[in-house]
């Protein structure tokens, strides 16, 4: 794939939106757009009266969708910390193309185009989605703090009619409430929420090898030592399963519990596992590897295994937002190429679980196994939860004053670039603005032929009062040199007045 490198940071975002004004501040066509405001997080956007808005704010993470009512063309932002992970621009757009690419066979990325540092990258991509193509643009920023994606779709055949309306949706975004200055504090952290209490009742698997305390409408299955309990939704639950993984099916349709797959690391692998429960936007937010499981899995088995704890979001069939910790083991492939995935991990909704966790907790520390090796992996992965609990609240408020900083530092260099087109357009048609503090702010503005006072309409032509010629000397006050001005200054001058 050949990468186009630019020469500046900035040139990526503000060529493709240069039909687009500042984020929060609509630009002409978008004065056509319906205002639509969120409190939590605190966002604004413009958009059609029609189009329906969907967010998705998880732990570290904020997800906004704006789709027309066919569903056919859609924008999309996210924001998500990256102190973990440590993206790149093209290492993440290599992890959205993966993704993009495993739902969609089809995926033809072209224009890939990256600045010197890595920090911003944008491509043009095209699927076929219920046969109809579709083609679209993703533009990528990564700083050490988060990561933000936007990008926007449509049917191939139309995008030419609609890229300015979507291009519109996505530059007139704007993040946060008041803008954070330097000397901004922080907000009070909010209280802690109410737990969730519910009476719980045990359940057995039928030939005896484990049990399980659950509230009493969850789905549970257990035989054999494997057990999986869910919520209703599917927004909680917690599992200990094993998938058996053929490298070919063969020609046969593999069992329930078989995944056909080459092996893949776990960080890779737990895709499959989402995929083949019909689990949607899953995404990998960290992973660690456990050597202490690895080398208890070798003394155990004598054999070899990646394992790793991931925390890991999704959204349920159901439609609900799902965050949980995980543990899988993958055992090195046979000779025949075949292998297995030990899976243990719990789970609750993702804009609420702190009321949840202690009823996860709960479920856990009943969970009754002969295998205490397996049990332990349950008690980890409450503690991965519960430690992730106490660092959420910080999280949260340490990334959305990132997101908030991040999109200030966004819509000043786009002011900084209206401000330079403003000043080359006024040059390229021999214009300039000047303001008079001695008259209390009046506008004068010059052309090819003279200077015009703009509060009276008066006129005064010829040299030195042409474009050309003109350094600012007030027509009725020749003492003053008045100051210059471009046209967007002068904009926002008349505005603040």
């Amino acid at each position: 794939m050949l990468i186009k490198r630019l020469p500046t940071l900035a040139i990526l975002l503000t060529i493709s939106l240069a039909a687009a004004c500042a984020p929060g501040v609509p630009n002409a066509n978008a004065n056509q757009l319906k205002k639509y405001v969120s409190e939590k997080p605190a966002f604004v956007l413009f958009k059609p009266d029609n189009w329906k808005v969907e967010q998705e704010n998880l732990l570290d993470s904020l997800h906004v969708s704006v789709t027309d009512p066919a569903a056919a063309s859609w924008v999309e932002l996210y924001f998500a910390d990256n102190r973990q992970s440590h993206y790149d621009s093209l290492k993440l757009l290599a992890y959205e193309i993966k993704v993009l690419k495993s739902r969609h066979p089809d995926l033809k990325v072209s224009e890939v185009r990256a600045s010197k540092d890595q920090s911003r990258a944008a491509a043009t991509f095209a699927y076929t989605r219920d046969q109809v193509p579709l083609e679209g643009k993703l533009y990528l920023q990564t700083d050490p703090q988060q990561i933000v994606v936007r990008s926007c779709m449509a049917p191939a055949a139309r995008m030419a009619t609609a890229r300015n309306l979507l291009l519109d949706i996505l530059a007139n975004f704007h993040l946060g409430g008041p803008r954070l200055g330097p000397a901004r504090t922080a907000s009070p952290p909010e209280p802690e929420p109410e737990p969730v209490r519910v009476q719980l009742v045990t359940r057995r698997a039928p030939d005896g090898s484990l049990s399980v305390d659950l509230p009493p409408d969850w789905n549970f299955q257990g035989q054999g030592g494997m057990a999986i309990a869910v919520a209703p939704r599917g927004g909680l639950g917690f599992v200990f399963t094993t998938f058996q993984v053929l490298p070919s099916n063969y020609r046969v349709q593999p069992p329930p519990n078989v995944i056909i797959s080459p092996y893949r690391p776990p960080s890779a692998f737990i895709f499959n596992i989402f995929a083949k429960f019909n689990n949607q936007q899953v995404r990998v937010l960290r992973a660690q590897k456990d050597a202490a499981a690895m080398q208890e899995f070798s003394l155990r088995t004598r054999g070899r295994c990646d394992a790793e704890d991931l925390l890991v979001s999704w959204v349920s069939p159901q439609g609900a937002s799902c965050v949980g910790s995980f543990k899988l083991l993958n055992a090195q492939p046979n000779m025949m190429g075949q292998w297995f995935s030990i899976m243990v991990g719990i789970w609750g909704p993702a804009d609420d679980l702190g009321r949840y966790l202690p009823l996860l907790g709960q479920i856990g520390s009943s969970f009754a196994i002969n295998d205490q090796y397996a049990k332990g992996y349950i008690q980890q992965g409450l503690a991965h939860l519960r430690e992730l609990q106490r660092q959420t609240r910080k999280s949260i408020q340490d990334l959305n004053e990132q997101r908030a900083q991040n999109q200030g530092d966004w819509e000043a260099r786009q002011a900084r670039k209206d401000n330079m087109d403003s000043k080359w357009d006024d040059y390229r048609r021999g214009n300039s603005n000047w303001i008079s503090e001695l008259e209390g702010g009046k506008v004068y503005k010059t052309d090819p032929w003279g200077t015009q006072d703009m509060q009276t309409g008066d006129r005064v032509e010829g040299s030195p009062y042409d474009y050309v010629h003109f350094e600012g000397q007030n027509p009725r006050y020749p003492s003053e040199t008045m100051r210059e001005v471009s046209s967007s200054e002068l904009q926002k001058y008349t505005e603040g007045k």
